[in-house]
């Protein structure tokens, strides 16, 4: 196998078809009519939802409880806007992560591509154009966006969130000056039950912990209620439980000044 760097342009009358997925470069004109049936993609998404660079994070953000994988043709100048060869739709499973989406994608996006292959000009001369309604935007994910912004993002958005990073970026938040990220929450189901707020003494602000003693569960409040947390990580010490975090940081706080904030600089 002959490997070659980007960016390189495909030499005329030399390959039948281009294969691409998940491949963040745009492909010159030159290339994708270099190869005899052009150049298709398997894109992780049901086009025109999700286009763009991170459309399996984007799926878990928002919810979405049906995606699939979509084999285009790839068109110079754009991404995920060529003709549509074939989809395969797929049902999310609840309380599903991104890399696990990622994991069982992959092996629809394998199965397709193979299928396409078999009878490709059939599915070349049956391809149809994207729809104009129903385009999204998967816009790549920087780390920054894992930091949590409790007085603007609700309990359900935090928890979609650790399923859609985990794995790819940390989700993190700040306990004074100390950088704290948050490994392991708790399904939102369990945070309803525990009806945090009837235990309230005083108002809550966002981003305000109260540890729960008895189910060992660290609650923060956010914009709409509250999101539950099992694990967190601390500089020099590691992974930790909530109870460990609790006896070595919010026990030693007055209740109404243990605080998560979304910078170094002060709380919410």
């Amino acid at each position: 196998m002959t490997v070659y760097s980007w960016p390189y342009i495909l030499p005329s009358n030399t390959y039948d078809i281009g294969i691409v997925v998940s491949f963040g470069h745009m492909i010159s004109s030159e290339s994708i009519l270099a190869c005899k049936y052009g150049i298709i993609n398997g894109h992780p998404s049901l086009l025109p939802r999700w286009r763009g660079a991170a459309p399996i994070i984007h799926t878990i953000l928002n919810g979405d409880v049906e995606t699939g994988v979509t084999i285009t043709q790839v068109s110079p100048n754009k991404f995920d806007v060529g003709n549509i060869l074939v989809q395969n739709k797929y049902k999310v499973p609840a309380g599903c992560s991104a890399k696990m989406l990622t994991r069982e994608l992959s092996k629809i996006a394998a199965s397709l591509i193979m299928k396409t292959l078999e009878d490709l000009s059939r599915y070349i001369e049956n391809s149809y154009p994207q729809s104009k309604e129903g385009a999204t935007l998967a816009r790549k994910i920087k780390p920054y966006q894992g930091n949590i912004a409790w007085d603007k993002e609700s309990g359900l958005y935090i928890y979609r969130k650790y399923k859609a990073f985990d794995g790819f970026f940390d989700i993190y938040t700040f306990w004074k000056d100390k950088r704290i990220v948050l490994l392991e929450f708790v399904e939102p189901e369990k945070v309803e039950n525990a009806n945090i707020q009837s235990l309230m003494k005083f108002p809550a602000s966002p981003g305000l912990c109260y540890f729960h003693k008895k189910r060992k569960i660290l609650f923060v409040k956010c914009q709409d209620g509250w999101c539950g947390i099992s694990f967190l990580k601390v500089p020099k010490r590691g992974k930790i439980s909530a109870q460990d975090f609790y006896n070595g940081f919010i026990s030693k706080e007055e209740p109404n000044d243990s605080y998560f904030h979304s910078n170094n600089n002060k709380p919410i």
